[in-house]
């Protein structure tokens, strides 16, 4: 009876080591006027607001654009994209990861954007995918052509295949989508 037992629990032990975290998302809006503000150096302002797990979530508005960056320190690796010169952020940000003792833990974040090619347009939705340093810090590992009809699709399968293993400061950005 002891040796059967033993050999459940070996069973068990081995199929929980090669269990797959199965990926999962979780969403937050944000209304970014009424974050907190850390910046205002006239005519550009930032705001801080409260993520999900504790991850900040920065807001910088200038009078052509906003941006938002994740992390304690924020955009990683340098500059935004450049086809960011003339871009509005979402307000909802989509929020990949696994399930860690029942909290998602994120790896990944999504936020769509409106790109445009000058100030009034024409202008196209674009998601960017950051990759999340933890609570550190974030930068796009990757961009999917928000027109595309399985746009949402295609950015949670380039967080989870793509994003997740992202090394901020060594890899290329991927190609838009």
């Amino acid at each position: 009876m002891r040796i059967a037992a033993a050999a459940l629990m070996m069973t068990v032990g081995v199929h929980a080591a090669f269990a797959v975290e199965t990926p999962t998302s979780a969403y937050s809006r944000f209304d970014y006027e009424t974050c907190t503000r850390m910046g205002d150096d006239d005519p550009i302002m930032e705001r801080r607001c409260e993520g999900h797990d504790g991850i900040p979530v920065h807001w910088v508005n200038e009078p052509d654009s906003s941006s938002v960056s994740f992390g304690t320190e924020g955009n990683l690796g340098g500059e935004y994209d450049p086809r960011f010169t003339f871009a509005v952020a979402g307000d909802v940000v989509e929020w990949r990861g696994v399930v860690v003792r029942g909290k998602l833990v994120p790896y990944a974040a999504i936020v769509r954007y409106q790109l445009c090619r000058t100030i009034n347009g024409p202008c196209a939705p674009e998601l960017a995918v950051y990759r999340l340093i933890g609570k550190r810090a974030s930068c796009i590992a990757a961009t999917v052509n928000g027109r595309r009809p399985d746009a949402n699709l295609r950015a949670s399968e380039i967080a989870d295949d793509f994003a997740r293993s992202f090394d901020c400061e060594k890899d290329k950005r991927r190609a838009p989508e």
